[in-house]
């Protein structure tokens, strides 16, 4: 649910988008997208749908208009062409006001090919949370039928602190329900969750999306006993799809991804925890541990490290030189308009996090 990171083609998901869009070895790379320039990082390396999808496992995307590229459509018949996706989510909506222009369009494309498809909102917590879901869910009520439940993309906060966003986010969910008739899905990254939700376990009743830019599984957060989607990259190459694009995992088999499509959404589970996937060298870039960028940003914001210096620090963390520059000059703008998320920053410093965590917060600074 990010705007592509897009790396260079040498090294090629989530949103969640500074490089090429590759969330494994963050490829940054700058995206017009949307109606502002909005800056992707996607991990250095990562280059086909191939090096995304993993053998054994239920694989789909998730999309949202800068996937339209000129208004162009997607060839949903190639995407879930043989042995391609097999879900998409497709955003929808975004505050009060805002809806994708391509979301009725792609609904129902994706689902005349064969996949199940369902609906996303990007949350504004300083907005109304009622006014947001009934928006919501007048737009799906109005729109294509879709397979799978609806979505809460949750990533920002915009200045409530964890116990008012989690009875905006209670308020949200309950009402989204009630209008739709259908359980919705809780998406995030686990920096958010811990940090601005207080890694609180009220929500373990919806099934939880997990983004997280690694080889291996995430663990869950949240008090949650599993997770039902793992959103792996946000710059996968997908055939019928001519940007990065997110992509994710269902946890279970075909037969519990079935259930799971039909309204049990207690099915997912248990086969992401035993599975070892290969090591893609992309995914290690943004599985390490980013307290050394993190320090380097914050120098930058205070004044003691120039551009140079934090494509440097970008360089040593693994980025190659273009997408290392990305990331600096992304964040030398964020810092010049006042939008560079310190306190996140500081906290991050602190904490343990991954680089990927960093590339999903700044990505989000853009918006």
């Amino acid at each position: 649910m990010h705007a592509p990171w897009t790396l260079s083609p040498a090294r090629a998901s989530r949103p969640h988008a500074l490089l090429s869009h590759p969330k494994a070895l963050i490829a940054a790379v700058v995206s017009t997208a949307m109606v502002f320039t909005l800056l992707v990082v996607s991990p250095i390396g990562q280059k086909t749908a191939d090096a995304q999808s993993l053998p054994g496992l239920i694989s789909g995307v998730d999309v949202a208009g800068h996937q339209h590229p000129g208004g162009g459509p997607i060839d949903w018949k190639t995407v879930s062409g043989p042995g391609g996706q097999k879900f998409a989510f497709i955003k929808a909506t975004e505050g009060v006001g805002f809806k994708n222009d391509f979301y009725d369009q792609d609904a129902q494309a994706a689902a005349d090919a064969g996949m199940q498809a369902g609906a996303y909102h990007y949350a504004r917590p300083a907005e109304d949370a009622l006014a947001q879901a009934r928006y919501f869910a007048d737009v799906i009520n109005a729109g294509p039928k879709t397979d799978l439940p609806p979505v809460l993309d949750l990533e920002v906060d915009e200045g409530l602190g964890p116990v008012q966003l989690a009875a905006w986010t209670q308020l949200f969910l309950g009402e989204v329900e009630a209008r739709t008739g259908r359980k919705p899905i809780v998406y995030t990254y686990r920096y958010f969750w811990y940090e601005h939700m207080n890694n609180t376990n009220a929500f373990t009743s919806y099934p939880l999306w997990l983004a997280a830019y690694q080889n291996q599984p995430p663990a869950p957060v949240g008090g949650w006993r599993t997770l039902s989607f793992w959103q792996r990259s946000d710059a996968g190459r997908v055939a019928g799809i001519n940007t990065p694009v997110d992509m994710n995992l269902f946890n279970g088999t075909g037969a519990q991804y079935n259930a799971f499509a039909a309204g049990n959404l207690d099915a997912a589970g248990g086969l992401l925890e035993q599975f070892q996937a290969p090591d893609s060298g992309e995914l290690q870039v943004l599985e390490q541990d980013n307290t050394a960028l993190v320090v380097a940003i914050l120098a930058l914001a205070g004044g003691a490290l120039g551009i140079a210096g934090l494509a440097e620090a970008a360089d040593q963390a693994g980025f190659d030189d273009e997408d290392a520059r990305n990331i600096a000059d992304l964040v030398a703008k964020l810092a010049a308009n006042g939008e560079l998320p310190v306190d996140d920053l500081r906290s991050m410093m602190i904490g343990d996090y991954q680089v990927g965590d960093l590339l999903i917060l700044l990505d989000n600074a853009t918006k």
